[in-house]
């Protein structure tokens, strides 16, 4: 990506188109899951243990599919600077910095459109990401694992006050409001759903400090993936033997919400275990595509993320049109969501690799790029 037009765009590095593929696929099943099955995803009588992992609520794998996605975002945001940074110049940091702030603008109008059909969408969480980003892009490490700390101490603590607010009978309601007026989606935006600012601008940062280290990612990805999977498995073990079992009095419940890892409360051990997950991931992609270098299957995913943005609006339409327009599926449970986004998945991906291939960028990206640059 260029500072400006007379920049020579650097190679794309395959890892990351790679993992943004992946974590779309992801993507597509939870919400395909969430949005078809309604009630009968979150809240299953009886759940079978794939119900369990895909439960969109409280299962192993939600979010962190979208969270990977969102820390790739923070490495190419990083790239995106790295050239402008480097060179002292303050009108090519400024020039990215406006770049990163369009862009981000145009996925928050945009998301906050999609929103009407897709109630969650992640779009426009995504552009309030972008904008935040272009002030905080050129900030030191540490400046950014303050911002990280400060975020998720506000999550936390405002998941503990309402939970304090609602044993005492007093329904925080107006934190968590339908998104019809600019003062509902700034709220849902920073605080409330499904990515909030706060606490997932961390996601953003620690892909922006990994973003500055991708040159030496082989020397440090070991060291990467050691503390990722310790604090995964001290944020586990916290939660099963820390967080209270039960919910009896006030304190209690109060504790198991800044204790809980359910992205509903975005407290610090949903956090951790989730950044823990995205830094896994995308290591262990990182490490496949350098010992395969590429192929044709890789090279298939990587230009599906390349048109990621496009793929994700298809899969609104596509979803609206089979459900709710010509009534093809209906909602029999986890087996059919699966089906359905599989069959998306397998049509999209050639189907993207040959658009990329004979238009270049894909339709929506076009766009993005029109206005953001």
């Amino acid at each position: 990506m260029g500072i400006t037009s007379n920049t020579i765009r650097p190679p794309r590095i395959l890892s990351l188109d790679v993992t943004r593929a992946i974590a779309l696929v992801g993507v597509v099943i939870m919400n395909y899951h969430a949005y078809l099955n309604t009630d009968k995803a979150f809240y299953p009588q009886r759940p079978s243990f794939a119900e369990r992992i895909f439960n969109p609520l409280s299962g192993i794998l939600t979010t962190r599919f979208a969270a990977t996605f969102v820390l790739v975002a923070g490495i190419g945001i990083a790239l995106l600077v790295q050239s402008a940074v480097r060179s002292g110049d303050s009108a090519l940091i400024h020039t990215a910095q406006m770049k990163l702030a369009r862009r981000g603008l145009f996925l928050y109008v945009v998301g906050a459109a999609v929103q009407w059909i897709w109630p969650g969408t992640i779009l426009f969480y995504y552009g309030a990401f972008f904008l935040i980003s272009a002030v905080i892009c050129t900030w030191s490490n540490r400046s950014l694992i303050a911002v990280s700390a400060v975020s998720i101490a506000l999550s936390t603590g405002l998941s503990a006050w309402r939970g304090y607010q609602f044993f005492q009978g007093n329904f925080t309601q107006w934190l968590s409001p339908t998104p019809n007026s600019p003062r509902n989606l700034l709220i849902r935006t920073f605080v409330d759903y499904t990515h909030p600012v706060f606490p997932w601008i961390t996601f953003i940062c620690a892909g922006i400090i990994l973003g500055r280290n991708i040159h030496r990612l082989s020397e440090i990805r070991t060291r990467i993936m050691l503390w990722s999977g310790v604090a995964l498995f001290i944020t586990f073990v916290i939660r099963t033997f820390i967080m209270p079992s039960s919910i009896t009095t006030r304190s209690n419940y109060v504790m198991q919400r800044v204790l809980s890892t359910n992205n509903v409360d975005h407290s610090v051990l949903h956090v951790t275990s989730t950044v823990s997950v995205a830094l896994l991931a995308f290591c262990c992609v990182s490490l496949v595509t350098e010992f395969q270098g590429s192929n044709r299957g890789l090279e298939l995913l990587a230009r599906t993320g390349q048109m990621t943005l496009s793929i994700y609006l298809a899969h609104v339409l596509v979803f609206n049109l089979v459900v709710h327009w010509l009534n093809w599926v209906r909602p029999t449970g986890l087996d059919t969501a699966l089906v359905l986004s599989l069959v998306f998945y397998v049509v999209a991906v050639p189907v993207s690799s040959m658009w990329q291939r004979k238009f270049g960028l894909g339709p929506f990206e076009r766009v993005y790029r029109a206005f953001g640059g």
